[in-house]
């Protein structure tokens, strides 16, 4: 089955509402004209049959119909007309001259009054005519003589049947012929209003194949790309491809994520996966006793409990951002955590020959944080720390609670003028690394730092002074250490 097309139902019912208002306004024009002319002639039998009304006198006890006298002013009046006389006492009628001798038809309205209808003549034409009930009319000076005969007659004793006609036959041919120029014109208005709104349609939808096209282009390989929206946009469609473009930036997000993630993996990955090749490369070098190999398999097997512990915070990576597993927010005591975070960070710090000042609380300090992101921040901070301090330089880690809060201060000497800190945490980017151990950096510890922060309900800022820069994480504090 055929999906429902908007060019095919737009035309069919554009070109159903014009058909049907053309059919309208020819039926409304046709009426008019009709209604029109048949009122012309209706008038002109009305003024015949008022005239013929008073040609019909009553004189000398007998009934004269004066338009046979054939008097000037009657000449004009029976010269064509089509008129029809019935005396309904004595049944005799009379007849125009254009009669003949065929007869029209004899009708009136409800007790006589003036009816006007269609009839047809003799002769198969169409005609128009009215048909009423009449009386003569008397004269006072025969009113007069009755009444000297003793003869007085009652002029409603001598009703009349009157039927006027006029042959219609013009005002139907005129009509027929406007029938076909009505039919004929509606039809060619029709061909050509389809080829007007089939080509409006096209270009109003000219639009829509436009933004298909992008869509399709879109949905193949250029996923993360918004479309591109013209000016002449039509309104309509601004809203869809204005949210259209929101759901690719979405896509494009998620895109993001996914790479990053990647980056994030190869960076959390690199210091455990080189450490272990290196014990391997080393036990492998040249033959050893067991007591070597067996302390070469304890660093290869701590080497894989960090590499679990790193799947872990890559699990926890996913979750960053994520509606779906958000981060899971626990007590942590944070003096513990510090300080087992910082355990294998000391021999790099040692052989730096950096000194380091942890200026810890006495009492214990607990943190509401999700333990494996908690850890990643710290492993970036600390790993930044030893990587950019100057030689011989110093690190001060420090944890103060204020205002319900824990904040945990990572700050190191680098013997550098104060730098931009808004672009430290901008993805890829690197600081300039020739006077650093920090060539292996990919650029992305910080930002996926700070994303970790925020999901913990945290926050993760730098300041940077002459010599020195410091990172403060800030996470909420629990209430359990409190009394």
């Amino acid at each position: 089955m055929s999906s429902p097309s908007i060019r095919r139902s737009l035309l069919v019912r554009c070109g159903v509402g014009v058909g049907v208002l053309l059919c309208v306004l020819s039926a409304t024009v046709y009426l008019l004209v009709e209604s029109s002319l048949y009122s012309e002639t209706d008038e002109a039998i009305k003024e015949t049959a008022a005239l013929l009304a008073n040609q019909v006198e009553l004189e000398n006890d007998a009934i004269t119909y004066e338009w046979e006298e054939g008097l000037g002013a009657n000449q004009t009046l029976v010269a064509g007309a089509l008129f029809q006389f019935w005396n309904e006492k004595t049944g005799s009628t009379s007849r125009s001259p254009g009669l003949r001798w065929r007869d029209l038809p004899k009708f009136t309205g409800v007790d006589g009054a003036p009816l006007m209808r269609n009839i047809q003549l003799s002769d198969g034409h169409h005609a128009r005519a009215l048909g009423l009930r009449i009386y003569p009319f008397v004269l006072e000076e025969e009113v007069e003589a009755m009444k000297a005969r003793g003869t007085l007659v009652d002029r409603k004793t001598l009703p009349q049947i009157l039927v006027v006609a006029r042959d219609a036959e013009p005002v139907h041919r005129a009509l027929q012929h406007l029938r076909w120029i009505l039919i004929g014109g509606s039809l060619l208005t029709l061909g050509l209003g389809y080829v007007l709104i089939e080509r409006a349609v096209g270009s109003s939808l000219r639009p829509i194949y436009e933004l298909s096209g992008q869509v399709q282009d879109r949905s193949s390989h250029r996923l993360d790309e918004p479309l591109d929206l013209p000016e002449d946009l039509p309104s309509e469609l601004t809203g869809l491809a204005t949210h259209f473009n929101r759901l690719l930036s979405r896509v494009a997000a998620i895109r993001q994520r996914e790479k990053d993630f990647i980056r994030h993996a190869a960076h959390e990955l690199r210091t455990p996966i080189a450490g272990l090749r290196a014990t391997t490369d080393l036990a492998l070098s040249q033959n050893r006793d067991a007591s070597t190999y067996a302390a070469h398999l304890q660093t290869c097997q701590k080497s894989a409990v960090e590499l679990g512990e790193l799947v872990k915070r890559l699990s926890a990576l996913a979750r960053i951002g994520s509606d779906v597993a958000p981060a899971v927010l626990e007590p942590v005591e944070l003096i513990g955590a510090i300080e087992a975070c910082w355990e294998p960070f000391g021999l790099r710090a040692e052989a730096r020959s950096l000194g380091i000042h942890l200026l810890l609380p006495g009492d214990p300090l607990t943190a509401v944080a999700d333990p494996a992101l908690l850890r990643i921040i710290l492993n970036n901070l600390f790993d930044n720390a030893i990587s950019y301090t100057s030689p011989r330089g110093e690190i001060w880690i420090k944890v103060v609670k204020a205002d319900g809060r824990a904040e945990i201060s990572v700050r190191n000497t680098t013997g550098e003028e104060p730098i931009d800190t808004e672009r430290l945490f901008e993805p890829l980017f690197r600081r300039e690394t020739s006077r650093h151990d920090a060539g292996s950096h990919l650029g992305v510890g910080l930002t996926l730092s700070l994303e970790a922060a925020k999901a913990m309900r945290g926050d993760l800022r730098a300041r940077s002074e002459k010599g020195e820069i410091e990172f403060i994480l800030s996470v909420p504090a629990s209430d359990r250490d409190e009394g």
